[in-house]
């Protein structure tokens, strides 16, 4: 059963299976609750882009004090703004009888909470490889969000979705959308164990204390523990004020230990932006890897196709037309060039995975100023 959070006991229960919501939304099941009420897995009647499942949030406005009220419309209308693949999408939005409702994106496989407590459970570890690719996703959202001046403000495991190995940032219940020249918002809000020092000792919270976030996230997609841990919420925060930066597990390289540690320098002023993080080379040739291997799958994949379609065409060859036989000859064309596709895209990767095999041999300290400055002539 997907899962998105606990009901609580004493809660009123949901609608039954199969009821309709706004003459649209037909009710499959309870996912629990959200920030404000109830949230379900729903069948989109009217979906015309082949996306039948979504989820909807029903906020009971009986339940809710005014600034709340505000706050739920808040989101609706910050969702709507987002369209970025690393950010989970917004439908709709409406009020049904005495709910506000939102619909949005539906991720089948469940929060990266449930992920990395699977890999727990079987005493394994995420692939670095794996890591970088989810890092780089939520990198390039967070980006996408903060050049817009939002912060998302309760980034942890729980509000990163997956979708075929795709990263969705969801849960804006309490994103702050920054106006004209205020440049901190003062709001304590957030889970301890990714409290950034600054919204610790009151000093206000910015795009930096995201990026804070996503460094305690990343620790733990490497070691499957929080980065700061303690047996009160007390000895939490004095780590995170107080203590040292913890480092990653040995089986994981050097260069991705120095990025998880300037994520996670005490002084917000030190910490890179996203934008920064994403044009360090290290991150630049990892993005190029990943969008060279997505490449070599999908030239695979369109490959195989039009070698199908080619047989297909060939066992009816002796009841051609003209026409079709023209057909036939355009396919095989296709199909050599997605053959010189797969060649050239395969080159690329050995030349970037080799190249990837030689900096990792090397050590990051020494190499790390003559890469970023040393010009050819």
């Amino acid at each position: 059963m997907y899962k998105f959070q606990e009901v609580g006991s004493g809660q009123a229960p949901p609608p039954g299976r199969g009821s309709l919501v706004a003459k649209r939304y037909s009710i499959l099941q309870s996912l629990g609750r959200g920030s404000f009420g109830s949230v379900y897995l729903v069948q989109d009647n009217k979906a015309t882009d082949g996306e039948e499942l979504k989820v909807l949030k029903q906020i009971p406005l009986g339940d809710l004090r005014p600034d709340e009220t505000v706050r739920a419309t808040q989101e609706a209308h910050l969702l709507s703004q987002l369209h970025h693949p690393a950010i989970l999408t917004f439908y709709h939005s409406f009020l049904e009888g005495d709910a506000f409702c939102i619909v949005t994106e539906f991720c089948q496989d469940r929060d990266l909470d449930c992920k990395l407590e699977e890999v727990r459970q079987a005493g394994r570890s995420l692939p670095e490889l794996q890591v970088i690719d989810w890092l780089i996703q939520l990198l390039l959202g967070l980006h996408y969000m903060h050049d817009r001046r939002i912060l998302h403000r309760d980034l942890k495991a729980k509000n990163v979705f997956l979708k075929r190995n795709l990263v969705k940032i969801g849960d804006f219940g309490v994103s702050c959308l920054l106006m004209g020249s205020c440049d901190l918002a003062t709001t304590f809000t957030g889970t301890p164990y990714y409290m950034s020092p600054e919204v610790l000792n009151h000093q206000g919270y910015d795009s930096k204390s995201d990026i804070w976030a996503l460094g305690c996230l990343l620790y733990e997609m490497c070691s499957l523990t929080h980065a700061f841990q303690g047996p009160n919420f007390l000895s939490v925060v004095m780590k995170i004020v107080e203590g040292e930066t913890p480092t990653l597990p040995s089986g994981y390289s050097q260069e991705l230990n120095s990025v998880m540690q300037r994520m996670l320098q005490k002084q917000p002023s030190s910490r890179p932006s996203a934008a920064e993080l994403l044009k360090t080379k290290f991150m630049e040739d990892n993005m190029k890897f990943q969008m060279m291997d997505r490449c070599v799958c999908v030239v695979v994949c369109r490959q195989t196709k039009v070698h199908l379609q080619t047989l297909m065409e060939k066992s009816e060859v002796e009841k051609m037309t003209p026409r079709e036989r023209m057909r036939l000859r355009k396919l095989q064309a296709a199909d050599e060039k997605a053959r010189r596709l797969r060649k050239l895209a395969e080159e690329k990767y050995e030349e970037i995975h080799t190249r990837r095999r030689e900096l990792r041999s090397r050590h990051f300290e020494k190499v790390s100023l003559d890469v970023l400055n040393v010009r050819k002539d």
